[in-house]
């Protein structure tokens, strides 16, 4: 009877628990973790290694995984590109010129239209820019990226373990 002691051990790829592989497995053999279930191929080399039997899953995660990195990139781009609250500048230009034509008398004119334009596009540009330092865009934008940092971090991850697995 072999001691426990003596049997070779190897860490399972999904849960990392430490896995008896008897001598009786041989390269290539299927055997599934006592812990999460797991089947693993036995890969007999230079050291005992555990590898997916079954990529499938991985493959299915993966695919799911470029799809949320997709849609991220998406919101961050637009979340980048929106105007927010900054298109309230229009509004802004336009209650200036109504102000200087009804309380100051001002006539309506070009030169009244470009100061019109002028607050507008100041004021939109302010807005936006407070928007972007401290409110909701700056947040959105901060979370979107840790989000696709993660999403890029695991994709990097399942295509280890997928070229892990194919290496016998």
């Amino acid at each position: 009877m072999v001691s426990e002691a003596s049997v070779p051990k190897a860490r399972c790829v999904h849960c990392r628990e430490d896995v008896a592989v008897p001598d009786s497995y041989a390269h290539g053999d299927h055997i599934k973790c006592g812990s999460c279930g797991m089947q693993h191929k036995v890969v007999r080399g230079d050291r005992l290694r555990l590898v997916l039997a079954d990529v499938g899953p991985v493959k299915d995660a993966l695919a799911q995984n470029e799809q949320l990195v997709n849609r991220l990139e998406a919101e961050l781009a637009h979340a980048r590109g929106s105007f927010g609250i900054g298109a309230n500048g229009i509004g802004i230009g336009l209650i200036f010129a109504l102000y200087q034509v009804a309380a100051n008398e001002h006539p309506v004119n070009a030169g009244l239209l470009f100061n019109a334009l002028g607050v507008a596009i100041v004021a939109g540009l302010l807005l936006e820019g407070a928007n972007w330092a401290f409110l909701a865009k700056r947040r959105a934008m901060i979370r979107i990226s840790a989000e696709l940092d993660e999403a890029r971090a695991e994709a990097t991850r399942l295509r280890q373990l997928m070229r892990d697995a194919t290496r016998l």
